[in-house]
């Protein structure tokens, strides 16, 4: 394998474990510190959406590495 396939990879595995994290840190932010689960609309929602940005930020680095690739190879 080329080495600029095996960065791309590499930036293929950095982003989906940061997506890994961030769908952790979700899980536990929807989770009082005693394990009880939030049933709070507001709280969810604001969760949701602050988690939501960092996955796709991180979808968005996937997208652009890929497309980067494809434009500097014949």
């Amino acid at each position: 394998m080329d080495e600029a396939l095996i960065q791309l990879s590499k930036t293929y595995y950095a982003a989906c474990g940061r997506m890994h994290e961030a769908c952790t840190e979700l899980y536990e932010s929807l989770h009082t510190s005693d394990g009880v689960v939030s049933t709070d609309l507001e709280h969810v929602y604001d969760k949701v959406s602050e988690y939501r940005k960092w996955f796709l930020m991180e979808a968005d680095l996937i997208r652009e590495a890929v497309r980067q690739y494809n434009e500097s190879t014949p």
